[in-house]
């Protein structure tokens, strides 16, 4: 089976096999998968600051906080509260 080693800058090379199979460590998977999550809250926010109305709802739920103008309810009891 021909193996050929790919080098990466930062020291860290995988396997890559006649079969396209590539061998990644499990740290560097990790280290992948949670910068794809931060970059998603990036891009999660960014959007929210670019709609206007969105921004305008959390401003006003923000002045209802201070102000007290919320009902406490469960997840069950909402509906109801709704009518």
């Amino acid at each position: 089976m021909l193996i050929k080693k790919v080098y990466i800058s930062i020291k860290v090379y995988f396997t890559i096999m006649e079969t396209d199979t590539i061998q990644i460590p499990r740290k560097i998977v990790e280290e992948i998968y949670d910068t794809h999550e931060k970059i998603d809250q990036i891009l999660e926010t960014l959007e929210v600051l670019m709609d206007k109305e969105t921004l305008k709802r959390l401003k006003k739920g923000e002045e209802e906080l201070k102000t007290g103008d919320y009902i406490d309810a469960k997840p069950e009891e909402i509906a109801e509260l709704l009518r």
